[in-house]
């Protein structure tokens, strides 16, 4: 049953500058700058987290591409989920993608994931600066709709029993939202007679938890368990609310145990009605980002990712569309990575192998 599940892996093309990132951050800017900021906030704190295998790489270079596509494969992941910007009509951070398609690695895949919010300075204390705003309409579905059709064409995108999975960020900020992916689902059938496996992002809090996952016009869920996870929305907004003020008055960062996954994803999992797909967390610790306003997942080792993929895994089992998502591959400055370090004690890429392909 193991060997059914396909893997596959967020992906971050934020490591190329591009126009919009040099107006916001500076000429030059990637996703590297943070990472190589982060400092130690508290005794023990592993920071900066300095890449290994692949080192500080471009991703406008095609021999990254090649061997992370091999690394992925070696270690049992099936296809990456690139995040998708796009902003109607507008998109960003695409290249990577696009130039990984003329690879000559035909049989590895890659689907969708929109992240579907304006960008801002959140989470680098300038939350009401605005950069690149996030909006919906007729026009820019259909064009969106035109997009998703191409890349489905290209005969590289995932497709399962039939179905191309489609991840939606925040599911919940889409106005009418099972209409408007109605709509967008309708429109890729008619161009390519593909039928679309729409699946919603469900984490802890208010804006991303929902149950149904039908009532948002998604087929399903994918619960990432990340943050803290409270039954009671009255205690899930207090605990945030309490957060948000420590961090403005440079207390922190916040520090939960990684070992917490677990329960947040059976729970999370047992909270949805119909169809929804586990995650397997690689580490989390964006202090890189957000300094004390940041996150920690402690007690982060080879024994609980071990412990917390394999329970990923068995609840995945179960699915009768089984796709296991690794969050994630490449999110340096979330401290959330299956590459390898630099000097790194053990290896989630042989962990994951040993898990995924035993």
């Amino acid at each position: 049953m193991k060997n059914k599940v396909t893997c596959v892996a967020y992906y971050l093309g934020q490591f190329h500058p591009i126009p919009e990132n040099d107006t916001f951050w500076g000429e030059g800017f990637t996703e590297w700058h943070n990472v190589a900021r982060a400092r130690a906030l508290f005794p023990g704190h592993a920071q900066p987290k300095i890449p290994g295998r692949f080192g500080f790489y471009d991703l406008r270079c095609v021999e990254t591409l090649y061997a992370q596509i091999d690394y992925a494969r070696e270690i049992g992941i099936n296809a990456f989920c690139f995040w998708h910007y796009w902003f109607a009509g507008k998109r960003l951070l695409h290249r990577p993608l696009d130039d990984m398609l003329r690879l000559e690695r035909p049989d590895f895949r890659f689907l969708l994931a929109w992240a579907n919010e304006s960008w801002s300075g959140i989470w680098h204390g300038a939350a009401n600066r605005v950069f690149v705003e996030q909006s919906y309409d007729a026009r820019e579905l259909a064009q969106h709709g035109d997009l998703l059709s191409n890349y489905i064409e290209s005969g590289r995108y995932l497709e399962i029993n039939g179905r191309f999975p489609f991840v939606i960020y925040k599911p919940r900020q889409i106005p009418n939202a099972a209409e408007y992916l109605g709509h967008l689902r309708e429109h890729v059938s008619r161009r390519t007679g593909a039928s679309l496996y729409l699946i919603g992002n469900w984490s802890p809090g208010r804006n991303f938890e929902f149950s149904d996952p039908a009532a948002h016009g998604l087929d399903a869920a994918v619960v990432t368990p990340i943050a803290a996870y409270f039954r009671s929305p009255l205690l899930s907004i207090g605990y945030r609310l309490l957060w948000r003020k420590l961090g403005q008055v440079g207390f922190g960062p916040e520090i939960r145990n990684y070992n917490n996954v677990v329960s947040t994803l059976q729970s999370g999992m047992r909270s949805i009605m119909g169809a929804s797909h586990a995650t397997i967390v690689t580490g989390w610790d964006n202090t890189a980002r957000s300094g004390r306003r940041g996150l920690v997942l402690s007690h982060y080792d080879e024994a609980s990712f071990r412990r917390a993929a394999t329970a990923a895994l068995q609840l995945e089992c179960r699915n009768p569309t089984p796709i296991l998502f690794l969050k994630s591959w490449n999110e340096w400055a979330e401290g959330n990575t299956a590459e390898p370090l630099f000097h790194e004690q053990w290896s989630v890429g042989s962990t994951l192998r040993e898990i995924l392909r035993p």
